[in-house]
């Protein structure tokens, strides 16, 4: 190579693959993969269990989580947000749930009962 040539912007960064590393391992260690599906298994058990007509349907996958509505989810996302609980919509009618893997169950507990309240109301 000669002084000053530009062969890649992103390619064989050290700092970035030591940090991919560090996370890759730390995934491994901590068995996130496992650990979400199990924690997933669970939220979803306790949406399930809301009682109300306006949910049509609750499915996922590891702690991907949705909740199909009967109506648009548009409101229920606002006031989930007024609670402090951060979701999305992925349909019109669907309110979805993508918490980090490091998600702590008194959390989800927490998320789950907030839902029956909004939902309820």
């Amino acid at each position: 190579m000669f002084k000053l040539a530009h062969t890649s912007t992103f390619g064989g960064n050290p700092l970035a693959c030591a940090a991919a590393n560090a996370a890759i391992q730390y995934i491994e260690d901590f068995r996130l993969a496992e650990r979400a599906q199990d924690l997933g298994r669970e939220f979803m058990a306790k949406l399930r269990g809301i009682e109300s007509n306006r949910i049509r349907e609750v499915r996922g996958l590891g702690l991907m989580v949705g909740i199909e509505l009967k109506e648009k989810s548009g409101p229920y996302l606002q006031r989930l947000m007024e609670k402090g609980v951060l979701a999305l919509a992925a349909a019109p009618t669907v309110i979805r749930y993508l918490p980090p893997l490091v998600i702590e169950q008194e959390d989800l507990n927490r998320v789950a009962v907030l839902t029956a309240e909004v939902l309820k109301s």
